[in-house]
Order: C-alpha cells, then sequence, then structure tokens
C-alpha cells in the first residue's frame, strides 16, 4: 500500500515552525531561540530554521535592576547611580508528555522494547526537544571545528511577541518528580546583553516621553513602528 505523502503525524509539537508567530489562525505565539553570528545580524541556522520548544514555558520572568553603590559617611550615605544593571530572564518549562505509538505516556528509561511496551523515553518528540534545548545551552553560542575548539562566539537570540533578548544562557536544571514522572521540569536562567522592543504608536516620538539613560528610541517609520533598544552594563 502506497503512504500517503500528506498524512497529518499522529504526535506534533504545539508549534509546527517559528513563524507561528504570524499565524493569526492559531492564536498563539512561540517562544523562538536562534543563534546568531558575533556580528549580531547574522543566523548561524538554516534557513527558517530555528528552535522553539515542544510547549510554551510556563512562565518568562523579566528581572531588571539598577546599579547603586552606596558608601556611609560621617554625614550620612552618599549614593553613586550607574545605570541598568544585569537584566536576566528566568524561565520556568516542562517537557511535553513523554507520548508513544501503542505504548502511550512512557517514564522506562530501559533498552528498545523494554518490559515489552515498545520504546522508551528516549524515543519521543518531547525527549527530542528536550535534547535541542540542553544543547543549546551546553553550546551557549560557541561554535565549534571538529577537534571541538571554539571558532568563533555567537550570541543567543529569544525572541517572543515581538521581543527580542541577545544573551546568554547562565544556569540551567532538570528535576523528575515521582509524582509527573512522563515529563522533566526545566528551569533555566539568561543573561541579557541586548533588548529590542519594537512596538507601535500613533504619536509622535517626541510625545513618548524619556526612555532611559540606556534607552535609545529610533524614528517611527510610516507603519508607527519604533524600536527601543536597551543595553545593560553588566
Amino acid at each position: 500500500m502506497a503512504r500517503r505523502s500528506n498524512a497529518i503525524p499522529l504526535f506534533r509539537s504545539a508549534f509546527s515552525s517559528p513563524n507561528d508567530e504570524f499565524n493569526l489562525a492559531a492564536n498563539r505565539k512561540p517562544v523562538v531561540f536562534d543563534i546568531l553570528a558575533p556580528d549580531y545580524e547574522t543566523s548561524l541556522l538554516p534557513d527558517g530554521m530555528a528552535l522553539v520548544l515542544h510547549v510554551n514555558p510556563q512562565s518568562m520572568q523579566l528581572n531588571y535592576e539598577k546599579v547603586i553603590e552606596r558608601t556611609q559617611t560621617k554625614g550620612g550615605y552618599v549614593e553613586q547611580h550607574w545605570g541598568d544593571g544585569v537584566q536576566t530572564i528566568d524561565f520556568n518549562m516542562a517537557t511535553g508528555g513523554f507520548l508513544r505509538l501503542y505504548s502511550g505516556l512512557s517514564n522506562i528509561t530501559g533498552g528498545p522494547g523494554a518490559y515489552g511496551a515498545g520504546g522508551t523515553r528516549r524515543e519521543t518528540i518531547a525527549y527530542d526537544k528536550y535534547l535541542d534545548m540542553l544543547s543549546m545551552f551546553h553550546n551557549n553560542g560557541s561554535i565549534y571545528d571538529t577537534a571541538g575548539r571554539i571558532v568563533f562566539q555567537g550570541i543567543i537570540k529569544v525572541t517572543f511577541d515581538g521581543g527580542i533578548y541577545l544573551g546568554w544562557f547562565k544556569t540551567f536544571s532538570v528535576s523528575e518528580d515521582a509524582t509527573q514522572p512522563h515529563q522533566f521540569i526545566l528551569t533555566a536562567t539568561f543573561e541579557v546583553s541586548d533588548e529590542i522592543q519594537r512596538f507601535r504608536s500613533p504619536m509622535s516620538l517626541n510625545a513618548m516621553g524619556p526612555t532611559g539613560a540606556q534607552g535609545q528610541a529610533s524614528s517611527i517609520d510610516r507603519l508607527g513602528i519604533s524600536t527601543l533598544r536597551n543595553q545593560g552594563v553588566g
């Protein structure tokens, strides 16, 4: 029997590609991870390729802080303000369910066909997506030659709902819970080197108010789209 070329996979990720962000019918926006060259513009991944998770993170917490130095003197405290500190993003994530055809949810870690279950959790889409994320943390924007030496250092680009964050992962942890045996719980901290926010406004640039000591806003183009770029001092 000939196999149908347009067959729909039985198990699919929540997102089919990074372009899901522009699919209004899907009504969902993925968190997209990309790797940029040292020019911070050119993607090092094949055209149209970027990493999207099996499911979106449960939460993304953006942390901002000011660098303030306080010195105690006889007359009181003297404060020196140094602008913005290092910005971080805390990710709380989970893999999708380790779901296999015929055997359903799997938490088996043995070899293929272990216990007659038809395979292990390592042979699922959710586990593949987890390995992709783990590899991105380990490489952290570095490009290696065949001998394992770093050729040049790139940067990781995180995009979500119009916001762009460039930086590197600082921590990444994986935990298993007996009450949730069919998935991993993931947490990560991402240090932001550069933040770019694009937004639409019918107002002139002068009416937008101050952008902060570290921020610079470009002129608004004919579509009313403005770019605000923030760079931390860390």
